[in-house]
């Protein structure tokens, strides 16, 4: 998949490979190259500065912090808050006109969030929305799921949006688009 991370005026053209349960995230201005392998109980995150240099895990705290200057943390990039243990119904919603579940989690973990309330699209059984929530419950960041991209068999994420916000408010501090522009098989590792 070929696109592009925008922030700001910056953007950064990105191609991403994916093949079974693995995705990697190719920078293509800089030597920064990021690897999610899902799994049940979490995703591993590795990271190279170069792209035949040694994997690195990404750990801890290491999780919460910004890539290439952009409003996503490596624990983003995983979307692990889907895996975490014991999520709560908190009812329904709707969101871009249309009807969700509501979901809310705790981490398990080291994270930026202390919960994450997450939205599902009845009709398309897909997540279409989340917020990251600090402490005091406030949302203080925002992912929205744009569009997505249907080619043959497949169907991914055409545009995630992700959006810093003052806590407290729905008011952007910033925001990053992560853009698929294009999808071509057979381009995976």
């Amino acid at each position: 998949m070929k696109g592009q991370v925008q922030s700001g005026d910056r953007k950064i053209p990105l191609l991403i490979r994916a093949k079974d349960r693995l995705l990697q995230f190719e920078f293509q201005d800089r030597p920064l190259q990021i690897r999610v392998r899902f799994a049940p109980e979490g995703s591993l995150i590795q990271k190279r500065g170069k792209v035949d240099g040694e994997w690195e895990v990404v750990t801890g705290v290491e999780k919460t912090k910004a890539v290439a200057g952009t409003d996503l943390a490596y624990e983003d990039l995983g979307i692990d808050f889907l895996r975490w243990p014991d999520p709560q119904p908190k009812g329904e919603d709707n969101v871009m006109m249309l009807d969700c579940w509501v979901y809310e989690v705790t981490p398990p973990v080291e994270s930026n969030y202390a919960k994450v309330r997450y939205w599902i699209s009845k009709g398309y059984k897909a997540m279409i929305r989340a917020d990251g929530l600090n402490s005091q419950g406030q949302a203080i960041k925002r992912f929205t799921f744009n569009s997505v991209i249907e080619t043959d068999d497949t169907v991914v994420v055409g545009e995630m949006k992700v959006a810093k916000l003052t806590p407290g408010t729905d008011v952007s501090a910033s925001r990053t688009f992560v853009q698929v522009e294009t999808v071509e098989k057979g381009s995976g590792l």
